[in-house]
């Protein structure tokens, strides 16, 4: 008899570890830039800022890194300013399963000097060629400082993990 009641003590407590565990599709994941991007870089340092967890499993550690999409312009003459667009493609959970990321898209844009150039451009056109001074200005690169935090990111399929 006291095998038995151990025994049923005990099981629930063994299969629990055994248990899955799922992250529902459409939760919520925090992303933290590594480092500073600037308009002119071909990839983003990004990594997931804090634990994903369901109940008192976790699911994404803190620290896994995400695959991003980096577009941009570099700045460009007459003013025209730089701009930085990341979109967050995916992570790992703890076991190795892709997690697919939705939303949270970053767009940047630097400080545009249009204004300027042309206003550089018409009064240098008294003296030199018409609007060739337009050209030497250049607008501001679009920077995404290091440690910049995304919280508009989710998951876009359901992880179940063991």
């Amino acid at each position: 008899m006291k095998k038995l009641l151990l025994l049923a003590c005990l099981l629930p407590s063994f299969m629990s570890s055994f248990a899955q565990s799922t992250l529902k599709s459409g939760s919520n994941v925090t992303l933290r830039f590594v480092e500073e991007l600037k308009g002119n870089s071909i990839g983003a340092n990004v990594v997931v800022a804090n634990d994903v967890k369901v109940g008192d499993k976790i699911i994404v550690s803190a620290g896994t890194p995400v695959q991003t999409q980096v577009t941009g312009t570099k700045r460009r003459g007459c003013g025209r300013a730089g701009v930085l667009n990341v979109a967050f493609i995916s992570t790992r959970a703890t076991d190795g399963t892709l997690v697919n990321l939705m939303g949270g898209r970053i767009l940047r844009e630097g400080k545009n000097k249009k204004g300027l150039a042309i206003g550089l451009g018409v009064g240098l056109g008294v003296f030199a060629w018409p609007f060739l001074g337009c050209l030497a200005i250049k607008g501001g690169d679009a920077i995404i400082p290091e440690g910049t935090l995304t919280t508009n990111v989710l998951t876009a399929n359901e992880v179940t993990i063991k």
